[in-house]
């Protein structure tokens, strides 16, 4: 009987941290789909900003796109730093 027990409590024990294991993974999920939602929502406010520009320098002007192309198209082409 003594070896049943020790069974029992050995899946007991390992349940335990299972369930703990679960609570924790369901915690970071949740953190990163909160994380997620404000990331998207930070991204359509600077869409939205840069769709602006880029529509307020054509209203500007003709003279400024020739010469130096639309807004969104220099950010485009624009290298990052470290090249």
């Amino acid at each position: 009987m003594n070896q049943y027990e020790d069974r029992l409590i050995t899946l007991e024990s390992q349940l335990a941290f299972q369930d703990d294991l679960l609570e924790q993974l369901n915690q970071q999920v949740t953190h990163q789909s909160l994380e997620l939602l404000q990331l998207q929502e930070q991204l359509r406010v600077l869409h939205a900003r840069l769709e602006n520009l880029s529509s307020r320098q054509n209203v500007d002007g003709t003279a400024s796109q020739q010469q130096g192309g639309s807004l969104l198209q220099s950010l485009m082409d624009e290298k990052p730093p470290h090249y």
